[in-house]
């Protein structure tokens, strides 16, 4: 008996550790430029820690494919100024991207399986802004079920809003 209740201990703990563990993941970190910023979103438990986040950062970016905005992790991204210079970058990026940036007109280039997209945009520091890129599919999507984040981020051109 003693022994069947430290295994299902052990096992608690580690259930409840490993998904403490995963949303910690997330967190603020700082990029080669000195820009803060946190990645993450794949997982309830990240998108929760994201939420978090979200009132610390001036500048939201989503990435999704397909018509039903499926979420897409493995971006590469940066981000120029108005003067062509690099004011941040970052390989690996998760669905879900917080940063700051002053104000100022800039292009984000990001990168998914090889397709490239290019967004310029003007950024005001003192306001929220969001900004979805989407890559179209090659895949059925009438064969795939959408899940309920996919339902939550239907397809849109890359937006900016206030």
């Amino acid at each position: 008996m003693l022994k069947q209740w430290r295994l299902t201990t052990t096992l608690v703990v580690a259930l409840f550790s490993s998904s403490f563990c995963f949303a910690d993941e997330v967190a603020i970190q700082q990029e080669a430029h000195g820009v803060d910023y946190v990645t993450g979103g794949i997982g309830s438990e990240e998108v929760d820690a994201m939420e978090s986040f979200k009132k610390q950062f001036n500048l939201y970016f989503l990435f999704s494919e397909g018509k039903v905005g499926r979420v897409i992790d493995d971006i590469n991204i940066s981000i120029v100024d108005s003067k062509n210079q690099t004011v941040f970058t970052l390989e690996h990026a998760a669905p879900r991207l917080l940063l700051n940036l002053p104000s100022g007109k800039y292009q984000a280039i990001a990168s998914y399986l090889g397709s490239e997209q290019r967004y310029r945009f003007t950024h005001d520091a003192k306001k929220h802004q969001r900004v979805i890129l989407n890559w179209k599919n090659k895949i059925d999507e009438d064969t795939v079920e959408p899940t309920v984040e996919d339902a939550a981020a239907p397809e849109v051109p890359a937006t900016e809003t206030p």
